[in-house]
């Protein structure tokens, strides 16, 4: 059996960080490497970028980067324990012993308590769906909905008794701490002592993540009481800013068919699964966030927003705007006809009838105004509701090009001066942000680095891509060149090594840093390729070295004259007068 150290080894040895990562981002080669959109931060163009010779990833817009077990613990929120094991069982490594630090352990304990807790409920869900007495309401109901058998059982649906302890009690009886039950959200702590249980009377819901485990559960009622929906409130293994439903089976299919259809509920998602539209998502009926939108555009290159015809459902959409733009992945949304929704529909309709319907459906930006605009009165207080609306959602949008655009676009169909648009954005976003004050200091401040910034990249450029350059560079006084901190860190260490005869790989040298910040720009510098050829070195290592005579000739002046010493001054004007001569 393999230790956790010769494991987590073994996994670096087989597995293939393209292969793994590009499961969850769309990736294209770009010389040595390959560049996505990454999938923890919003971005138009590709910044995150992995390397098959370094096995490793960096994204130069968020920072975050590293191996393939830092690539799983981002992308799943999982500790390292998690990781090391999800990866050992997908790469058929076995692993003996364990993570050594507590907190660690004790995080991944909680963890593994919480889902086996859901797995318990979920069982417990299905059995009262299938007893021959108390699930025969919720299967009549479900066959009512034109639910398949198939879709039922491959969807794991369940059903809440309508009592208040039925969960509890079993919970109970099998000696489960039922602590853990209410941490998992399936249980509530009564006021006088005791639990009752969250979910009574519903038909079950269970959420797996894309490791197919039970994250939370949504309960839909069967009637016409309120709440129609409940979700699983927020837990260390559920956020539903981060979760969509089906995307544990759909992700194949979005990938297959470079689409993703969104909808908003559970039923909706399961009814065109179960007419055979595989590429479907739902949002557990809440907003869509930026984070849904990150997993989705890992596969794929655009969305359809179908949700219902309602007001509520038309404000869902236009919230959506700015988060789709933001983030980079194209939307178009549709809207259907009167009294419908995604379930009914196809049920009526069939996947043929949806998915012509699903032509219809036009970018988000006109769905908004169209649907906004047509019954437009004309008079101004009309006008002004539309402003209120659209100007938080020109705030939220990330450049002023796409401001333009958009402020273009409903100047037109509004009739209003775009400067007036202009003018009341800029005094919405006075209201409700920071000032930009000081904006153009801070340009001049950074106008004034950008030089010494070149230094520090060029130099430590050279020494990745030419480790001999050390000799030279050791022996006059380089921290002269440099500014950031980060990079002095790294090439410090980079000499330690070098003196010592050791290799200066990117992992060797990774462990050899304190800071993260020099860490992430350590990443950037192995991703990047060399600015210099095989017969640009020795000019290369001129340059620097007059830089640095520069540098501390300039400074000995700048001494010399603070202490008042001419005669020393002159001899230093003297010799970089003779230095730049002989240049």
């Amino acid at each position: 059996m393999a230790s956790y150290q010769s494991a987590k080894e073994e996994i670096k040895r087989a597995a293939d960080i393209i292969e793994l990562v590009g499961q969850f981002v769309q990736l294209r080669k770009a010389g040595r490497n390959y560049v996505g959109l990454c999938p923890f931060h919003a971005e138009k163009d590709p910044s995150f970028t992995v390397s098959p010779e370094r096995q490793t990833f960096h994204c130069f817009g968020c920072k975050k980067g590293g191996d393939i077990f830092s690539f799983w613990m981002i992308y799943h929120s999982s500790t390292f324990t998690e990781a090391l094991r999800d990866l050992a069982e997908k790469y058929h490594v076995t692993v003996s012993g364990g993570f050594s630090e507590s907190a660690e352990k004790e995080k991944a304990a909680l963890r593994d308590a919480l889902f086996s807790m859901n797995e318990q409920a979920t069982l417990y869900f299905q059995n009262a769906l299938n007893n021959p007495v108390e699930g025969k309401a919720p299967r009549e109901y479900l066959d009512q909905r034109s639910l398949k058998k198939e879709t039922i059982r491959e969807f794991r649906l369940g059903y809440a008794p309508d009592e208040w302890d039925g969960l509890t009690k079993i919970l109970k009886n099998q000696g489960i701490d039922l602590d853990v039950a209410v941490q998992a959200g399936l249980l509530i702590p009564k006021k006088s002592g005791g639990y009752y249980d969250r979910f009574r009377g519903r038909i079950i819901f269970p959420i797996l993540d894309l490791r197919q485990h039970v994250i939370g559960f949504g309960g839909r009622v069967m009637g016409n009481s309120l709440p129609k929906y409940l979700n699983t409130p927020e837990s260390p293994i559920f956020h539903k800013g981060d979760s969509l439903y089906g995307l544990h089976t759909s992700h194949k299919a979005i990938r297959d068919k470079g689409q993703a259809v969104i909808v908003e509920g559970y039923m909706d998602c399961l009814a065109l699964i179960n007419h055979g539209v595989s590429n479907v998502v739902a949002t557990l009926g809440t907003a869509l966030t930026a984070r849904h939108i990150r997993k989705i555009k890992g596969y794929a290159q655009s969305a359809v927003i179908v949700f219902d015809s309602d007001k509520a459902g038309k404000s869902a959409v236009l919230r959506s705007l700015p988060l789709f733009f933001n983030e980079g992945l194209s939307a178009n949304a549709v809207l259907l006809p009167d009294d419908n929704d995604p379930d009914s529909f196809v049920n009526k309709n069939g996947a043929k009838g949806f998915l012509e319907y699903l032509d219809q459906s036009v970018p988000l930006l006109d769905f908004y105004l169209d649907q906004n605009l047509a019954q437009l009165d004309s008079d101004l207080e009309g006008k002004i509701d539309v402003l209120k609306e659209f100007i938080p959602i020109l705030s939220d949008l990330q450049t002023d090009a796409q401001r333009s655009l958009y402020i273009h676009r409903l100047s037109e169909r509004i009739g209003i001066k775009e400067e007036i648009v202009w003018s009341e954005l800029k005094a919405f976003r006075k209201n409700s942000s920071e000032s930009s004050v000081g904006r153009d200091l801070r340009q001049r401040l950074a106008a004034s680095q950008a030089e010494k910034r070149l230094s520090d990249s060029q130099l430590l450029n050279l020494l990745i891509h030419y480790p001999q350059a050390a000799l030279r560079l050791m022996e006059c006084e380089w921290k002269m060149l440099l500014s950031d901190p980060a990079v002095v860190e790294i090439v410090e260490t980079f000499f330690q090594k070098y003196r010592q005869g050791d290799q200066c790989s990117a992992e060797d040298l990774a462990q050899g840093l304190e800071s993260e910040t020099a860490r992430k720009q350590l990443r950037e510098a192995m991703l990047e390729a060399s600015y210099y050829s095989d017969q640009m070195i020795e000019q290369a290592l001129t340059e620097f070295e007059d830089k640095v005579h520069q540098a501390t000739m300039s400074a000995s002046i700048k001494r010399a004259k603070k202490r008042g010493d001419i005669e020393e001054l002159n001899q230093l004007l003297k010799l970089k007068a003779q230095r730049v001569l002989r240049r």
